[in-house]
């Protein structure tokens, strides 16, 4: 279970927003946040006390709305580089899960994304859960809105039946209590004609049967096979079937294999209207 998560936060208005999905992971097990400002040492240069006093004023308010939530909340500001520091204070606060916080317009403006995302997910090995957040037009002021509450109702786990599928599955069965239902999916790719199509289909489907066999007895269970391009069919059957978070692993082979490394991660980063959970793989 997810009992302890590092909050990176840069104090931009999606991070103030991301705060607010903190309370849902209470369900999960949550009891202790670390909230972390990192002061950019490639950026500061001279100016480094004067954002370190200014951020420790700031991450202070941030940790009252935790701690009002019932959340034990520890903070940390810190001069370094922003994507090593992350990943060592997860490190050093034994953290099970990183949060961050995404637009569902793009890649969100703050220095907390994008290659930092990517960053942290080649080099850790702790869970990391992008927020996803809607923006909303209110004439000059920019608003945002969670884009999918109760994240744990519908949860897609897309499988390519490698070794790192059963990282992902130990996760799943910590969380069943919080889970309503879940949806197996294994995507089809480079398949030379329809025979051979029905075949691997049926023979995915046979396996992504046996997989969710048990998980049946304490969840909703069901299972696609789809063909096609991975993070495009992951994004549609997404949007179609109303899921409220996709959880997949960082790596895996064949059909998956480069779902979460560059441009197809960026592309589903980017496209997604829903948050993603990214278990780490094993093979680090």
């Amino acid at each position: 279970m997810i009992q302890t998560i590092l909050i990176p936060t840069d104090f931009t208005i999606e991070s103030e927003k991301l705060l607010s999905c903190i309370a849902e992971l209470k369900k999960t097990g949550l009891k202790k946040a670390v909230l972390l400002h990192v002061v950019d040492i490639f950026k500061s240069q001279g100016l480094a006390p004067m954002f370190e006093e200014n951020a420790k004023k700031k991450i202070a308010e941030y940790k009252q709305l935790l701690d009002e939530m019932g959340i034990d909340t520890v903070t940390h500001v810190v001069e370094g580089d922003v994507n090593k520091t992350i990943i060592k204070v997860a490190d050093e606060e034994n953290v099970d899960c990183i949060v961050m916080g995404a637009t569902t317009s793009g890649i969100i403006k703050g220095k907390l994304t994008g290659r930092t995302t990517n960053y942290i997910s080649r080099r850790s090995d702790k869970i990391l859960l992008i927020e996803k957040y809607n923006k909303l037009e209110n004439g000059e002021e920019e608003l945002y809105a969670k884009a999918c509450s109760a994240k744990f109702s519908k949860v897609m786990v897309p499988l390519d039946f490698s070794d790192n599928s059963s990282k992902i599955l130990d996760v799943l069965w910590q969380m069943t209590d919080v889970i309503h239902e879940v949806v197996f999916v294994h995507i089809i790719e480079n398949t030379k004609n329809k025979p051979q199509l029905e075949h691997k289909k049926k023979e995915s489907f046979d396996k992504l049967y046996e997989i969710g066999n048990d998980l049946e007895k304490k969840l909703v269970v069901n299972y696609v096979v789809k063909e096609g391009k991975p993070a495009k069919v992951l994004d549609e059957l997404a949007e179609e079937m109303g899921i409220t978070l996709i959880m997949i692993t960082t790596h895996g082979t064949e059909s998956l294999k480069d779902i979460l490394l560059g441009s197809t991660a960026e592309n589903l980063l980017r496209n997604t209207v829903k948050p993603i959970l990214l278990i780490p793989a094993d093979n680090r």
